[in-house]
């Protein structure tokens, strides 16, 4: 795919021209708001773009604004480029018309997901375009595609009254097309985007056409997402109406979560890694200082032997011994304990309304589980643990509980070194 980069930071720039050239894909540059401008209202306009919130002549703001106020022009997918830590920046390009948006500096991973979750978007945006395209060929065309399509396609009038259904948008919302028919479009859609509903009806009555994300509720009460292409259209006599086809991203959205639940598992041990350790532990700390916990215990814990193992066996026996340790603290923990991998053989596990006095019946669990997943005729899986207790009153951060515990765990190591003979 065509994607344009624009932004004036040569190093980003440089990054992501790299990364994305290398996934293969036909890359445009530019580091001018102005130009990136004209180049996404050009008739060759690249189907997805990154741009740089501050550039020279044009903000990435303003971009998005213009793009989205075009007429009769499928726009292209904008991801905003932000700064850390500026969540304002983020929520202003958002409401500017940006699709997405990434935090600088930005890791490969979460670079590939937003990528491919806007490619993915154009496509059905181009497909649902052109499906709307072969609808107003002609009218017995229409009905027939209306009626068999397996799109979910209705119309309704200005204030929402849904004129038709297809079978497929009243199967897929478990009705039939005779109980839909003559209701508001506003009452099948999920109550905490009911709000949105008279901006919506505003929008379509305004332009001709509006596309975006639709959350809906089928019967039963199941909340799905549709992505919706809907065109305002004139009869000959005059009557207005809107033509809306979607299609069901359910499961789409779903994968763009498990890609962003990659970000925070360790991709070896399938344990949270250290960003998905620190972010969920942050938030149970401050869960448990709203009441929501009893005093929890942190526990820092080092793999002995990693490197003899790695020395006499090879790294991906190595590989293999962390992977079992991983598993040993996933058997000792309950689910709702979060246990990551810090570091090559570090491992931390919060685990939460934990009492101090849990700690030896933990550790003799993890003794048992460790042998268990030893291999005896090469050698016995072992860790050295440090632990710490967490008052759910104290106002210690997550760091200093870290940096306590790891203390601890080195304490004990050194002791169990000048204890061999």
């Amino acid at each position: 795919m065509k994607i344009l980069i624009a932004e004036d930071d040569i190093t980003s720039r440089r990054v992501l021209e790299m990364t994305l050239e290398g996934w293969g894909h036909e890359v445009v540059v530019t580091t001018d708001g102005e130009d990136a401008w004209k180049l996404l209202a050009g008739s060759d306009a690249p189907l997805l773009a990154i741009l740089d919130l501050m550039m020279p002549r044009l903000d990435g703001l303003e971009i998005c604004r213009r793009v989205r106020a075009l007429a009769h022009h499928v726009p292209a997918y904008i991801i905003l480029l932000t700064t850390m830590n500026l969540r304002q920046e983020a929520v202003a390009g958002l409401d500017a018309g940006a699709d997405d948006y990434l935090t600088k500096p930005f890791d490969a991973e979460e670079l590939r997901a937003r990528v491919q979750a806007g490619i993915r978007i154009v496509e059905l945006q181009h497909n649902l375009a052109a499906r709307v395209r072969e609808l107003v060929e002609g009218e017995r065309r229409y009905r027939h595609l209306v009626e068999n399509s397996l799109g979910l396609i209705c119309t309704h009038d200005l204030e929402g009254k849904l004129l038709s259904v297809n079978f497929a948008v009243a199967e897929s919302l478990g009705y039939t097309p005779e109980e839909m028919i003559g209701r508001s479009l506003g009452d099948f859609i999920a109550p905490s985007t009911r709000h949105l509903f008279a901006e919506y009806i505003s929008l379509v009555e305004a332009d001709r056409g509006v596309s975006n994300l639709l959350h809906v509720v089928t019967k039963k009460g199941d909340k799905r997402i549709w992505l919706y292409r809907n065109t305002r259209y004139e009869e000959a006599d005059g009557a207005l109406y809107i033509l809306g086809h979607a299609q069901d991203v359910t499961d789409l959205k779903r994968a763009e979560a498990s890609l962003q639940n990659l970000s925070l598992t360790d991709e070896l041990t399938k344990v949270y890694n250290r960003r998905g350790f620190m972010t969920l532990a942050e938030q149970s700390l401050k869960s448990a200082r709203r009441g929501k916990h009893k005093d929890m215990l942190l526990f820092y814990a080092d793999m002995d032997g990693l490197k003899e193992i790695n020395d006499t066996f090879g790294h991906e026996e190595g590989s293999r011994a962390l992977v079992n340790v991983a598993d040993a603290l996933r058997r000792t923990f309950r689910n709702a304990d979060i246990v990551g991998r810090i570091g090559g053989d570090e491992f931390t596990v919060l685990a939460v309304d934990a009492p101090q006095d849990m700690v030896e019946t933990i550790l003799t669990r993890l003794e048992y589980h460790l042998a268990k997943l030893s291999d005896p005729g090469k050698y016995n899986l072992s860790v050295s643990v440090g632990h710490v207790r967490v008052p759910a009153d104290a106002d210690t951060t997550l760091h200093e509980l870290l940096n306590q515990a790891d203390a601890r765990m080195y304490t004990q190591k050194r002791k169990r070194r000048e204890a061999r003979p």
